[in-house]
């Protein structure tokens, strides 16, 4: 498999790259609290991996360095960073110009961040962006879009699909060993800006993580998801090639 990762090209590979395959990936999320067994960036870092897997199946493809710029999630709680949508509409806007000008036909906006706040957000940017160029098609989207698993769809916040999906891509960075079902010291910044969700003081899981979730399920729900994606893809460059 060539190399697919935008940082890690040179200039030969990347005009061939783009020739064979011109679909660029923009994984997103924000860095954000998911308990104490994930790390901030886990939104972002699952969409990184979701769209390596997908450009491998696609057998090519751009894949961007993750992007950890999104709307407000759980403002208050510990290490959570949050935007204005005036500032991230712009720089949104002016990614997808850059990557028309290097020969994007397709641009995969992934966000591994939640809520209406960020799907709504990513979803009108692109629209409006399309709107205008209609060369480039782009699909925006939370990963899970379109998905189900018997009958249900893999999302939640930090629970048994994130961590599972996190936990199959990277085994390292699950720390288990500091994982609580309940916690009350994640709500820490008492006057933050953008706040969006109405923050408890007391997070409750409701559940035992440590025995739903697992690699297995992960593994289950990264294919689910890519496969879904790939075929999406492959459906928009053929429209874009009968334009």
């Amino acid at each position: 498999m060539n190399e697919v990762r935008y940082e890690y090209m040179y200039p030969p590979d990347f005009k061939e790259a783009v020739r064979r395959c011109p679909v660029f990936f923009i994984p997103t999320g924000l860095l954000e609290w998911h308990g104490n067994h994930l790390p901030l960036g886990q939104d972002t870092l699952k969409a990184y991996g979701l769209c390596l897997t997908a450009a491998k199946k696609l057998g090519g493809g751009i894949v961007l360095p993750p992007q950890y710029f999104g709307r407000p999630g759980f403002s208050t709680y510990t290490g959570t960073l949050t935007y204005t949508e005036e500032m991230l509409y712009q720089l949104f806007i002016e990614l997808f110009g850059q990557l028309k000008k290097a020969g994007a036909k397709v641009i995969v906006l992934l966000t591994g961040h939640y809520g209406n706040c960020q799907v709504d957000f990513i979803k009108k940017t692109a629209s409006d962006y399309s709107e205008k160029n209609p060369d480039v098609f782009i699909i925006a989207r939370p990963e899970y879009e379109g998905v189900l698993i018997d009958g249900t769809v893999p999302a939640d916040h930090a629970g048994k699909w994130e961590t599972s999906m996190f936990w199959a891509m990277y085994p390292e960075y699950v720390r288990w060993e500091t994982y609580e079902t309940i916690m009350s010291d994640m709500k820490i910044y008492k006057n933050a800006p953008l706040d969006y969700f109405q923050e408890n003081e007391l997070w409750d899981f409701g559940e035992d993580l440590r025995e739903l979730s697992s690699v297995a399920l992960g593994k289950r729900a990264i294919e689910a998801i890519t496969e879904k994606l790939v075929i999406d893809i492959k459906e928009a460059l053929l429209n874009a090639d009968r334009k």
